[in-house]
């Protein structure tokens, strides 16, 4: 059975000498684990369809004999270029993809998670906002029926805590950004998305990384006499 779905790449890695797997977040059917066949080969089609932050329409073939799903052709609506120019917001967008996956269902269509992430990624390619990571895991975490609104926040930090909440993503520039309850509430977004997900996120990991390596690299500048 062919079926055409509208579907954004959450992650990809290699199947085989010559394929590649992926988890596409589809608007229709879900989280779907699908392969690519032939695409790692010097004259491979579809490979770019295959890349995360990729949003495309893909024809998808379901066997009746085995759970796999097959990518057998589809074209791409965007791969927001504006977001892979610059490497803090690819990381970003990255994070977005992967708390995603976490709290996605296996086949069960959620169309709330799909438009969320299709948001969040647009609003990402036009520019760089520091609250949106925090305010797509609070939203991505309400729509997988484990808000945090009722979470006690310092008193003077309640008003912006429920802006994070209620403003659409493409407001968040009129929310002030504060540097240390932006840190403190992405730790608890973190914290929740793997508590719920049982397994620690990649993302904050290679971002604590690099942080580590950019003082690094402060300091090594900073000790070196002019």
């Amino acid at each position: 059975m062919i079926r055409n779905d509208d579907a954004v790449v959450l992650g990809r890695g290699d199947a085989g000498e010559y394929g590649r797997w992926a988890a596409l977040l589809s608007a229709g059917h879900g989280l779907l684990s699908v392969r690519f066949a032939g695409v790692n080969r010097s004259a491979g089609k579809l490979k770019a369809l295959s890349e995360p932050m990729v949003w495309g329409e893909y024809r998808l073939f379901f066997s009746a004999r085995s759970p796999a799903v097959h990518v057998t052709g589809g074209r791409i609506a965007s791969s927001f270029p504006g977001l892979r120019a610059d490497l803090a917001r690819t990381l970003t967008g990255l994070s977005l993809c992967e708390m995603t996956r976490r709290l996605a269902a296996e086949r069960v269509p959620c169309p709330a998670k799909y438009r969320l992430l299709c948001g969040g990624l647009r609003v990402l390619d036009e520019g760089p906002s520091p609250w949106l990571e925090t305010a797509f895991g609070l939203k991505l975490l309400e729509a997988a029926g484990y808000s945090l609104r009722e979470l006690p926040v310092p008193p003077a930090e309640g008003p912006l805590w429920r802006a994070l909440h209620e403003a659409p993503l493409e407001s968040l520039g009129e929310v002030p950004w504060r540097p240390e309850a932006g840190r403190r509430f992405l730790r608890l977004v973190h914290e929740h998305v793997e508590a719920h997900a049982e397994r620690p996120l990649r993302c904050g990991e290679v971002a604590r990384r690099l942080e580590l390596f950019a003082a690094k690299l402060r300091n090594l500048k900073e000790s070196v006499p002019c």
